[in-house]
């Protein structure tokens, strides 16, 4: 009888088909066990980045107004999720800068003086699953006058979209001043919008993951979220991360 010890090594080097399913179903319980925790570093990774880049803005904006000398608004927009459209929810999806000029329309004893806003760089949106929880709980520095927000219209562009590009949303805004100090736009009145100074304690945005076009509420808060506080005084912000 012929050997070939050649092949017979072959044979005894190659795995057995149980041995292959056996490693086959250890990957599998690997990466089950590994995605959650993947999952949600992506998240938190997301959410501290949007975070960081609201904080620059804000930054920016402080000294933008005292380099310039003109006050400068940072307006959040919000509006229900795109991508549910039976909810009518409106969280904050976007942000931008604007410089605030005063023109003059009219002449002579019908001159009249009123603000106009010129845009900073570009919109930005947050990060995708990311959004800025509205209310008085989580958001207080983006309430207006008893809670109300203003319409995203652009000057003579009645009717079309306004500058968050999506139409019927709305917009909170808060304002920094050349003094430094960082106050709230409230409502909008001749032609002029009526700032109010907050308090320390209420002066504060939550940063969180979007719950399906849900509103959020410190009853459904994620364990991670990103909340930004803005000195009324001095226009200063800080964060604080409490699930990082």
């Amino acid at each position: 009888m012929t050997h070939f010890p050649y092949f017979e090594r072959q044979a005894r080097r190659a795995f057995s088909l149980i041995e292959m399913l056996v490693v086959i179903a250890l990957v599998a319980m690997i990466m089950a066990s590994a995605t959650p925790a993947l999952m949600r570093t992506m998240q938190a990774t997301r959410l501290a980045t949007t975070g960081d880049s609201i904080m620059g803005a804000i930054t920016e904006a402080k000294q933008l107004a005292y380099a310039q000398n003109v006050p400068v608004e940072m307006r959040f927009f919000k509006y229900p999720d795109q991508d549910f459209t039976s909810s009518s929810v409106q969280l904050f999806r976007s942000y931008q800068l604007f410089k605030i000029v005063n023109l003059v329309q009219g002449v002579g004893a019908n001159a009249v003086t009123q603000e106009s806003v010129v845009p900073v760089g570009t919109l930005v949106k947050l990060s995708e699953g990311v959004i800025i929880a509205a209310g008085q709980d989580l958001s207080p520095l983006l309430n207006g006058q008893n809670g109300q927000s203003l319409d995203d219209i652009k000057a003579n562009a009645s009717g079309g979209v306004g500058y968050s590009g999506v139409a019927s949303a709305k917009y909170n805004a808060i304002r920094f001043m050349p003094d430094g100090s960082c106050r709230k736009v409230s409502a909008q009145s001749d032609g002029f919008a009526q700032l109010d100074y907050g308090t320390l304690p209420t002066s504060f945005l939550t940063i969180t993951y979007d719950s399906n076009g849900q509103d959020i509420t410190t009853g459904n808060l994620p364990k991670n979220f990103y909340t930004i506080q803005v000195d009324p005084y001095t226009g200063k912000a800080r964060n604080y991360r409490p699930g990082f």
